[in-house]
Formats: structure tokens, C-alpha cells, sequence
């Protein structure tokens, strides 16, 4: 079963700050997805909860800049996503799982386009934002292994 709720990554789908989150969207700021798509806990990463959710960021929309409490790995599956960094730093993987692969580091400062088939693989507290500048939503699968309790995201200034 998929859990499907419009407010993606708590208050970084929103332009506001955490108090007006509610209110900007509402207000159509952003309806960024953020499907579960399941959830476990692990003997071998005891406080920690794995997560696999697909995120669904339509044309035109995007994120505010965020963190994340614990590393993630996703890859893009649709569209193009205009990925930029502001603190610490990305690797992200071309052409995954073939022969072709590559990998790249991307730094504070730094905006990429990733497209179907690249992977990007954030550490915790990693400062980025995503935006979606095409005409098609962008489609991202996420593995996360996050503290239980905490919000998936937290907006930084």
C-alpha cells in the first residue's frame, strides 16, 4: 500500500519558513509528492527506521532548501531535476549500473541537472534544494535510513 500525502519532506516542499509551511501551500507555493512506499526497522541499525518513498515534484515547482537527519540515496526515474548544493557536498553517479558509469562530487555553490538515471547520494546535514524547470513532473525513488522520530527534512535559511 502507498501512503501519498502532498506536503513532501515536512516544511522543505514549502517556500516559507517552518511557521507559515501550512499556509504557502495552501496558497499553491508548491504540491510536491512525497509517497512511503515502506518502512522497517532494523536488528542491524538499531534507532534507525529505512525508508522507500518516490517523490513527485511537478513542472515548475520545487524545493526549499533543506537537510536530511540521515543519508539518502535516490535516483531519477522522469524528468529532469535542477539539483543545487549549499553546503556540504553530493556525489552523484551517471549512467548507474552500466558500463558507462561515472562518478561526480558537487560542492556549496554548485547546480546540476540530473536526469533519468542518475543517482545522488546525500550525507546527513547536506544543505540542497530541487526544482523541476521542464514541462513533466520529475519522478525520484529514495532509500533513507533516518533516526526514528525525526522529521524526514528541516529547512535551513
Amino acid at each position: 500500500m502507498v501512503a501519498a500525502v502532498a506536503v513532501v519532506l515536512g516544511a522543505a516542499a514549502c517556500g516559507g519558513d517552518d511557521d507559515d509551511s501550512n499556509a504557502s501551500v495552501a496558497e499553491g507555493v508548491t504540491q510536491v509528492e512525497r509517497q512511503l512506499l515502506g518502512e522497517m526497522t532494523s536488528d542491524t541499525a538499531p534507532g534507525q527506521l529505512l525508508e522507500l518513498t518516490r517523490v513527485i515534484v511537478p513542472a515548475g515547482q520545487g524545493l526549499a532548501p533543506h537537510t536530511h537527519p540521515g543519508p539518502q540515496m535516490g535516483v531519477v526515474v522522469e524528468g529532469t531535476l535542477t539539483y543545487s548544493v549549499f553546503g556540504g557536498e553530493v556525489t552523484i553517479i551517471r549512467a548507474a549500473a552500466t558500463a558507462n558509469q561515472t562518478e561526480e562530487k558537487y560542492g556549496p555553490g554548485q547546480t546540476i541537472e540530473l536526469k533519468p538515471g542518475d543517482v545522488l547520494v546525500e550525507p546527513p546535514g547536506m544543505e540542497h534544494t530541487g526544482r523541476n524547470d521542464g514541462d513533466e513532473p520529475v519522478v525520484i525513488y529514495l532509500s533513507s535510513l533516518f533516526p526514528e522520530g525525526e522529521p524526514p527534512a528541516t529547512n535551513v535559511e
